[in-house]
């Protein structure tokens, strides 16, 4: 998804959630300082190919390639899965992902308002293939933006971009977060099942 598709989406999600734009743009400035991007060959070898993308309920793999969202990396690991591609805003268990980084598991890091911190004290730790993703507007080359919003989604429109056979949304409950009963989590989830359907994202739940 180019960002002109996006920007309305975008626009949204930052009037319901309350986020600062201007926020935004300094988090993927200083992640572009900080690391910025490798190569997108992790990326572009997704076209054609049939990608699951992992949630928190992950168990087993479905497909020949795994993308780990976000804190879902720690049930990929557990179910004894080396994912294909991690994509996160460096939240969950840092340190797995930090060391399967290292080890040679490409990384799409997000930057966005709310982890600037976050940035600043793991991003350059991180000596494996990265790529770095904003919100806001692309900071070429540097920074991209695919579409999408939480870990999850945003995995399925980096596949979508790439353009990926299928995509299967494996251990994905949109009704349901992980764990607690966090409101703003909730609201997350029906809009990432939102901007799927919007985008007209082709998936299948498994």
């Amino acid at each position: 998804m180019e960002f002109s598709e996006w920007e309305p989406w975008y626009e949204k999600i930052l009037g319901e959630f309350g986020y600062s734009r201007k926020k935004d743009r300094r988090s993927a400035r200083i992640l572009g300082e900080i690391r910025g991007t490798d190569s997108l060959s992790s990326l572009r070898s997704l076209e054609n190919e049939i990608v699951e993308v992992a949630g928190p309920f992950f168990s087993r793999s479905r497909a020949d390639i795994t993308i780990a969202a976000g804190a879902a990396v720690e049930q990929v690991d557990a179910a004894g899965v080396t994912p294909d591609l991690i994509v996160t805003d460096i939240d969950g268990d840092k340190e797995l992902q930090l060391d399967l980084n290292l080890k040679g598991t490409p990384v799409v890091m997000h930057a966005h308002g709310d982890n600037i911190s976050m940035i600043k004290s793991w991003a350059q730790k991180f000596g494996g293939p990265v790529i770095s993703t904003c919100q806001c507007e692309p900071l070429e080359p540097d920074v991209y933006n695919f579409g999408g919003f939480t870990d999850g989604d945003r995995a399925c429109f980096i596949a979508d971009h790439f353009m990926s056979k299928k995509i299967l949304l494996n251990g994905w409950d949109f009704d349901k977060p992980f764990k607690g009963r966090d409101s703003e989590k909730r609201r997350k989830l029906i809009w990432a099942k939102r901007l799927l359907e919007a985008a007209d994202i082709s998936w299948v739940s498994i």
